[in-house]
């Protein structure tokens, strides 16, 4: 019933153009974008495919376009968070994969508005953006230049944003068939609310199974009887023995030579890297005419503030805008950049002109950028530096190591030959523990060492293989001690602990079942607790999706106290001992009371509905259009580049 209030946050137009992603499951991920310069396609939204010609009618979606989605992504993941993610990070997250999917999406929006025949025309669009408040002056009415600034910032281009508009627009009229206003009926709404408001008031006890101290040691012949029914719990799990080799790029490390003069170099070549740069807070005023943008300089010259200067000029209160702190790669490179970081500290003595207008410019503030001395980062750039070179050697030692394998068909003899160590575990389980319960394999591709070894048949060696951390390895499996089951003698020990812990449980769960009897007679929980020596609690009033885990209402309680009737008590079982729980009473909503909370959930109730209907209506777009993903030309616009 919560998913009722969760779903209900999502506006209409999430749902037209939010993220309606196909399972990750279906695609590869790669480690880099690279994108050639073709306008290669990647998908096809309907058409017909003719071999040696390719399609015929459909709407193309192509690499470019996929591209400059996923960058998107990565700006406003960087304005979210202030940072950008490494193109690597983004497609282990599958950011790729969402830009394909968004950009399909549109297609298919697309398509569905060619083919219904829905056209919007050019004054629709101008009406629509002159209406939006975000351009509008003090005036009320729309402001052009500040339209401009506004994309500026957004690093939206004008022809971007019109053709968005006009498929908000086209989007609408294609989805006007379904109606939110009163699509949830009034019954299923009443109850839906009543049932989320109801909250419950209850009195809990918890019984520990320790409550039970008194638990005598088990005779030779319970100890017998509950070994033969529980021999599976005390099975000694099978072990083995093996060998292997281990290439790590930390091995290789040490035999990576890097010069002085060759650190140096690198400090050279990346040395605005090194530290922070030059900042400038700046605010700028736009006009579409040169001889504007000097009447505002002048005016600002002559002691008005710029603010003032725009307004007489450009009669307009919005006319400067604060662009804040910007390094110089945050503006489009050109005069503009150019220009800004040109400047003193005050107003720009002449205007900037760019493909956007003619900016007057005012630096309030300079940071200047800081430097990191070679002598503190040397170190560091030395250890990047053999960090870089080692990958190379690592493929380099394991070529040769898979050569000299292939030819001895010994791991010892390759590694003899090759100068490598052999390393070797005695009787590990398959969780990489030794028969006392220490965790020994440790360390560089552990878990894939313990599988390999577990999946090598006795006096056998696996293939090479590679971990996805980039380490390579064979497995020898030297010994296999099969899995057994052992003798009485050999677990008495903790065939004796086992029982008492049952024994323990089931005495403990007999107080609770007698308690539970006793409440349900008539005796005040309060006077149970204390027989028991126990505290007796009340939890705060809770609804079917709240918890009060400190007062032992947790989810599985919460649960059961919906099923009581007031007075009624019951107990629910944790892992170490029992909740006794007794509904008090229920306070129902009282939907007259909460006519405007009511009427608020309908609302909600009726988004999500529609949403739904939504959903649905897209999905069949796609489905009636048919998509075609060219899974190969995706995978290579995402292949790492080839330097």
């Amino acid at each position: 019933m919560n998913q009722f209030r969760k779903l209900a946050r999502f506006i209409v137009l999430f749902v037209l153009f939010g993220m309606l992603i196909v399972s990750f499951a279906f695609w590869g991920i790669g480690d880099m974008l690279r994108v050639d310069g073709r306008s290669s396609e990647v998908a096809h939204v309907g058409g017909t495919r003719v071999p040696l010609y390719g399609w015929v009618g459909g709407a193309p979606v192509y690499v470019t376009e996929v591209r400059d989605q996923f960058n998107r992504q990565l700006e406003a993941i960087q304005r979210q968070t202030g940072q950008r993610p490494e193109p690597e990070q983004a497609l282990r997250f599958g950011l790729h994969i969402r830009a394909l999917e968004e950009v399909i999406q549109r297609a298919v929006l697309d398509y569905a508005i060619q083919q219904f025949g829905l056209t919007v025309s050019d004054a629709e669009v101008q009406a629509a953006i002159a209406r939006n408040p975000a351009f509008q002056g003090a005036g009320g009415s729309f402001d052009p230049l500040l339209f401009r600034n506004r994309l500026q910032q957004a690093r939206v281009t004008e022809p971007q944003f019109v053709a968005e508009t006009r498929r908000e627009i086209a989007a609408g009229q294609l989805f006007a068939v379904v109606r939110a206003d009163g699509l949830s009926p009034k019954s299923l709404r009443d109850d839906i609310f009543r049932l989320e408001g109801e909250k419950r008031q209850a009195e809990t006890i918890y019984v520990p199974d320790a409550i039970v101290v008194d638990v005598p040691k088990p005779t030779a012949e319970q100890l017998n009887v509950y070994f033969e029914a529980n021999k599976a719990k005390f099975q000694i799990p099978e072990y083995r023995a093996f060998s292997y080799v281990l290439l790590t790029v930390d091995d290789i490390l040490p035999q990576v030579s890097v010069t002085a003069d060759q650190v140096k170099q690198e400090y050279d070549a990346r040395a605005g890297e090194f530290g922070t740069p030059e900042k400038r807070d700046i605010d700028q005023a736009m006009a579409d005419s040169e001889a504007k943008a000097k009447a505002i300089i002048a005016a600002a010259t002559a002691g008005k503030s710029l603010e003032d200067a725009a307004k007489d000029v450009l009669g307009s209160t919005d006319g400067v805008i604060k662009l804040g702190l910007l390094t110089k790669k945050d503006l489009p490179p050109g005069p503009l950049a150019d220009g800004i970081f040109g400047l003193a500290v005050g107003i720009a003595p002449a205007p900037i002109q760019s493909p956007l207008g003619w900016h007057v410019v005012r630096v309030n503030k300079i940071e200047p950028g800081t430097s990191v001395p070679f002598d503190e980062i040397k170190d560091k750039l030395e250890k990047d530096m053999k960090a870089q070179q080692a990958p190379d050697l690592l493929i380099k030692l394991v070529t040769d190591f898979e050569r000299v394998l292939t030819k001895t068909q010994s791991i010892k003899a390759a590694a003899e030959d090759l100068g490598l160590k052999v390393k070797t575990y005695e009787n590990v389980d398959a969780r990489g523990m030794d028969p006392s319960g220490k965790q020994v394999v440790i360390g560089p591709a552990a878990a894939e060492l313990v599988q390999a070894a577990f999946a090598t048949r006795e006096s056998a060696e696996s293939e090479l293989l590679e971990t996805p951390r980039g380490e390579f390895f064979v497995v020898r499996t030297d010994r296999v001690t099969p899995a057994r089951i052992p003798a009485l003698s050999e677990v008495e020990a903790k065939v004796a602990d086992a029982w008492q812990t049952a024994e323990r449980r089931k005495l403990a769960e007999e107080k609770v079942k007698a308690a539970v009897e006793k409440a349900n007679a008539g005796t005040d929980l309060a006077v149970i607790a204390k027989d028991l020596g126990l505290e007796l609690r009340t939890p705060k009033a809770v609804t079917r999706f709240e918890t009060d885990a400190g007062n032992y209402l947790n989810q599985a309680v919460v649960q059961e106290l919906f099923k009581l009737a007031p007075g009624k008590t019951q107990s629910v079982r944790t892992a170490e001992g029992s909740v006794i729980v007794r509904l008090q009473q229920v306070e129902a909503p009282d939907l007259a009371k909460d006519k405007d909370a009511l009427d608020r959930f309908g609302k909600q109730l009726d988004t999500m509905m529609a949403n739904d209907l939504m959903l649905e209506l897209v999905a069949a777009l796609r489905a009636k259009f048919g998509v075609t993903v060219d899974e190969a030309a995706f995978a290579a616009a995402f292949r790492p580049q080839q330097p």
